[in-house]
């Protein structure tokens, strides 16, 4: 195994062995969700004389009963283990209450064991083994499986099963043996079936459970043996055994439940990605999430802060996707969520690897994310479109079979090509995967051009929404057996329930003998196909193709005239800058013709002065020639008058020489002086000429740029823009109207083509979603190949682009696919997700997309500081990786090229963050909410955004109500319950919808019981919870009631150690915020001073 490979597979395992400490709560004791506690002398769900046996079931049904045996609090566990490894920081922190149980089982109605069925808690047997053998001791987790099959062996002899079958339920390496049942669906093969696979019955019931009836001694006894031997009488002290009865299909009591969620939901998924890992390189996105802080090439990184022109770059006309979601052609994405579309499309559109998207509150996430999914959806239409017949999609690759029952579903793949762009959204968080899925779908998510005409399946998907108005079968939420069965009924078979918004009344002679009973209307896709199957679909394709290819043009010609003008606007200041040169060149010109033209006069005077002292010299000359001595005289004078003559001669000469010579000089020089005139002057007439050029080339470039300000406003980007944070934020840079409606337009037609493929395919595709359905529904044989199984899902995802899961979920939806077999994974509210819950999904992605803020509300870790430091140790792990020190979207972040730091306390000691790419326009919250989180927690990195909706209609104004108490029980303060109470009777009788528009929250549980005490009457229960459980929410007005006991300042410290906590509560109210709680003691925690500072206060007077 290569160094990185070992270093990867060392993480992996080591976050393996902390899911180990990782449970999952059971339900609390409840008549109403039919939760009932068992006694010893009490009798058992099953047996006669217990309530349950006198609820009235519909024919065809029974119970079937879920034992938990051994209950014990999430809280017991963290205080063993800080009394095991040390104290860490002190942990209020009300998501870890809750219990879980020693083990799980499921019994039939006549309280037989079902095979398959029982679980053996992983935490509870390892908080054992840290109390004995201890840390101390090598190995000491290992062998849980070994000792769970001795107990489990026991089970079965309790339960009187069969010698040599199998009882093992979920452990650490099995993840869903019994996830395959099939309830209330209809799956077939053909077009005239509609056959119930096992719809017969099951002759080999018996031979899935016990011969043995459980009674309440038995499980008793069996909590008591297992407590004992492991060690945890005095500190978990589980005792208690509770029995959850569900009414299933008779042919299903003997089907094992799902007792997976008593374990991590991640253990198994992170065990196979570390086997995988032993053999095979992870892909880019895993590769990249997993490296080293010290190995992040940080000198690549952007910081666009810093370097905003990097931004507007970024967002130039053909950089942005022709596909963009159909909401309102005004309100185009802001600068900083376009960035993110087109910087993570130019990255990941055609490479796989990993992308980061940070989304503080409020500032649109979803909103980002629709227009991602657009653009993959028109990326594959593109490809469609190429097609001359619609199957030539299909691979030349023989079609994949499997038995269903007594059916054969039937597989044709596609081919490469038109694989690829599968969507999965997923998050730890419920709420956020519920989001994604209801609100993309509805017809409240389109804008007015399209709100009414747009339609994707649209009768279909308003099932799939129970009734609630839908455009489109565009996402889905899967997830859990229950999300996945609904979506096989609703969508794919058109039922619905008669507690559906709008739904219509059943079919005569077909009502419900229940309310939560399926009604057949026999218009869900599968009757659909059905009907194209028989129907011919000529012209279909051809249009659907014409359309989309019309709309792509259009687009095309937009962004082809807004880039002209984009590129216009890049010119100017060259322009600006070559006319400015051009006009400087002139200057230079001109005075260097000025200087020759003066200097020529010079010139010329110097000519004629030397051409006056040749003829002079030449004249003296001759002069002296015409006194040249005769014969005579040079003989009288015996030659010295000739020697004389000779002599003056030839300084004459000399004269006349050097005259010619000065002449020849001053005619050069003043031949050059010419020269230097006619040669500058023409200079100047060019460099004259250069300004016009320069002048015609601006004027033409500066009028392109103004009929684009015309035409397009305040899309087309200023220069001022660069240094004027709000403005640039706010704006949409080429985004205006037309271009924003012609390329929703896009998307609808991408759309419209997929559906003409489905309906001229419907023969192959309706076999093929058959088979999907089969995978959705989990019951797909094991002996399957992972590419037929791959094949059905690439054929679900042409049908529905996006389908959501939380993390829990996700590899019981997709855990049998393999590495980077799904095109997408968006990760949302990634956050709050510790660092291992997406290792299975980005294994299994091509691509990934993480979605989140790290400085809203960290991961609940159930594993202590301490704890996870030491197991890091055992695993040669360094502390960057464990789970409390960091989050998806921390690791993720890291990566990023573009981003900005944020001010932040690290445990590592830095004093600041890098975030990837930052959404900043916030449009949620008013004042004072907006300025008191940015500035606690985002550095005054967001703008504010809020559209104007003027004054809130009800008086009361954002206040502090101090209350100074001194008397509290635990974290509860009475006197703040009244205060609490005043405040929304005041806010009821101005008339405000409490049900809807209120919530109270505080950091503190038991302050969360005392209010929902002080609320009773007043606030449904669901309206007060603590923070933590109103992340990725928002109301009109939020009452914050801060509690905490005076004598425990450590409390308030840890409420107040990061901004996160604070930044959630402030920042789920939209108009109104309300705190209540002792404002002087609070004002001194570092965070809580910006509150006070930013809130009136009101002192309560009792």
């Amino acid at each position: 195994m290569t160094e990185p490979r070992q270093r990867h597979t060392g993480i992996i395992e080591y976050w393996r062995a902390v899911e180990l400490f990782s449970p999952q709560k059971v339900p609390a004791v409840s008549v109403r969700d039919r939760v009932h506690s068992v006694t010893a002398d009490g009798p058992l769900p099953w047996e006669e004389g217990h309530p349950l046996r006198s609820v009235p079931l519909n024919p065809g049904y029974a119970w079937q009963h879920v034992v938990y045996g051994g209950a014990y609090r999430l809280r017991a566990v963290r205080d063993t283990l800080l009394a095991v490894f040390g104290e860490s920081e002190e942990d209020h922190d009300g998501r870890m209450d809750g219990e879980s149980a020693l083990f799980a089982l499921t019994v039939t109605d006549e309280g037989r064991l079902v095979l398959d069925s029982p679980v053996l808690s992983t935490c509870a047997w390892a908080t054992g083994r840290a109390l004995n053998p201890g840390p101390g001791r090598k190995g000491w987790l290992d062998g849980f499986d070994d000792e769970a099959a001795d107990w489990l062996a026991r089970a079965a002899d309790l339960g009187g099963v069969p010698v040599g079958e199998s009882l093992v339920g979920e452990g650490l390496e099995n993840g869903n043996l019994a996830d395959g049942n099939l309830e209330d669906e209809n799956l077939a093969d053909g077009p005239d079936s509609d056959a119930d696979p096992g719809a017969d019955g099951d002759a080999d019931a018996d031979a899935k459970m016990g011969s043995h009836r459980l009674t309440a001694k038995d499980l008793l006894g069996f909590v008591h043996d297992l407590t004992a031997a492991w060690g945890l009488e005095q500190t978990l002290a589980p005792g208690e055994v509770r029995v959850r009865s569900t009414a299933v299909r008779v042919r299903q009591t003997a089907e094992a439940d799902q007792q997976d969620f008593l374990n991590s939901f991640i253990a198994a998924d992170l065990g196979l990605v570390a086997g995988a890992l032993r053999t095979n390189a992870p892909g880019t996105a895993l590769a990249s999430y997993l490296t080293p802080s010290q190995d992040v090439n940080t000198a690549w990184r952007v910081d666009l802060r810093r370097q905003p022109q990097a931004a507007l770059d970024a967002v130039a006309p053909f950089s942005t996707p022709e596909g963009r979601w159909p909401t309102e052609p005004a309100h185009p994405l802001a600068l900083s969520q376009q960035f993110a579309v087109n910087s993570l499309w130019s990255q990941l559109g055609t490479s796989s690897g990993l992308f980061a998207v940070n989304g503080p509150p409020g500032t649109g996430k979803t909103t980002m994310l629709r227009d991602c999914f657009s653009a993959v959806i028109v990326d594959r239409a593109r490809r469609l479109a190429q097609l001359r017949l619609p199957s030539q999609a299909f691979a030349d690759h023989k079609p994949y079979t499997w038995k269903s029952g007594d059916y054969t579903r039937t597989v044709t793949p596609l081919r490469a090509e038109f694989t690829g762009f599968e969507m999965v959204v997923a998050s730890a968080n419920n709420g956020a995967v519920e989001n994604i899925s209801t609100e993309i779908p509805a017809r409240t998510a389109l804008g007015a051009p399209w709100r009414e005409e747009a339609d994707y399946f649209a009768e279909q998907a308003t099932r799939l929404l129970k009734g609630t108005p839908a455009w489109g079968a565009v996402a889905a939420r899967l997830g859990n057996k229950k999300n996945r069965m609904e979506f096989i009924n609703r969508l794919w078979h058109g039922k619905y329930k008669i507690t559906d918004l709008g739904a219509p009344p059943p079919p005569a002679g077909k009502a419900p003998r229940r309310r939560d009973a399926w009604i057949d209307s026999e218009q869900g896709l599968s009757q659909l196909f059905r009907e194209w199957m028989s129907t011919p679909q000529s012209g279909v394709w051809r249009q659907a193709k014409e359309r989309f290819q019309a709309s792509l043009g259009e687009v095309e010609r937009l962004r082809a005239d807004r880039a002209a003008a984009a590129d216009a606007l890049a010119r100017l200041p060259e322009l600006r800058s070559g006319v400015a040169q051009a006009r400087q060149a002139i200057r230079e010109a001109a005075e260097q013709e000025d200087r020759c033209r003066q200097a020529l006069p010079a010139a010329v005077g110097a000519l004629v002065r030397v051409q006056a002292q040749l003829e002079q010299a030449e004249k003296a000359r001759d002069r002296h020639f015409e006194r040249r001595p005769g014969f005579l005289v040079s003989l009288c004078t015996l030659g010295r008058a000739g020697r004389d003559w000779h002599r003056r001669d030839q300084e004459l000469a000399a004269r006349v020489e050097e005259a010619q010579g000065a002449c020849v000089s001053a005619q050069t020089a003043c031949d050059e002086a010419h020269e230097a005139v006619a040669r500058t002057a023409a200079e100047h007439r060019a460099r004259r000429q250069a300004r016009e050029i320069a002048n015609t080339e601006l004027a033409a470039q500066q009028n392109v740029v103004d009929r684009a300000r015309e035409a397009w406003g305040p899309h087309v980007p200023e220069q001022a823009w660069l240094s004027e944070d709000t403005t640039r934020e706010l704006a949409a840079p080429w985004g205006d109207e037309e271009i924003s409606r012609a390329r929703s337009e896009v998307l609808l037609a991408a759309l419209g083509l997929h559906e003409a493929f489905l309906r001229c395919t419907a023969r192959t595709m309706y076999a093929n979603l058959m088979a999907a359905m089969d995978a959705v529904a989990g019951a797909v044989p094991k002996t399957v190949a992972q590419e037929a199984l791959r094949a059905a899902w690439q054929s679900l995802f042409l049908l529905v682009p996006v389908v959501s899961t939380t993390f829990a979920s996700l590899d019981r939806v997709f855990g049998r696919l393999g590495q980077e077999s799904l095109g997408w994974l968006f990760i949302d509210e990634a956050g709050q997700a510790t660092g291992q819950m997406a290792v299975g999904g980005m294994w299994r992605a091509a691509r990934t997309v993480v979605v989140g803020d790290p400085l809203q509300l960290e991961p609940v870790v159930v594993l202590p500081w301490t704890a996870q430091r030491t197991l890091g140790r055992e695993f040669g792990v360094d502390e960057q990786w464990a789970p409390s020190r960091t989050s998806v979207q921390q690791l993720a972040d890291r990566t990023n090229r573009y981003g900005t730091w944020l001010p932040a306390e690290l445990p590592d000691g830095q004093q600041e963050v890098w975030v990837g790419s930052p959404l900043r326009v916030h449009r949620r919250c008013d004042d004072p909410m907006f300025t008191v989180s940015n500035a606690i927690a985002y550095d005054n990195l967001m703008v504010y955004g809020t559209p104007e909706r003027g004054d809130y209609r009800y008086r009361p104004r954002s206040c502090w109500v101090h209350v100074s108490a001194s008397e509290a029980d635990g974290h509860w303060i009475a006197e703040e319950g009244r205060a609490l109470r005043a405040v929304v009777e005041k806010l009821r009788d101005e008339g405000v919808d409490l049900a809807e528009d209120v919530y109270v929250i505080s950091p503190f549980r038991a302050v969360v019981d005392g209010a929902q005490r002080a609320c009773r009457g007043l606030l449904p229960e669901g309206r007060v919870g603590t923070i933590h459980t109103t992340q990725g929410k928002e109301a009109d007005v939020v009452i914050v009631v801060l509690g905490s006991d005076p004598r425990r300042p450590g409390a308030r410290s840890w409420a107040a150690a990061r901004p996160n906590l604070l930044n959630v509560a402030v920042s789920r109210a939209k108009r109104r915020l309300f705190v209540i709680g002792d404002r002087d003691a609070w004002r001194d925690q570092r965070f809580f001073a910006t509150l006070a500072d930013a809130l009136p206060a009101h002192t309560w007077q009792g």
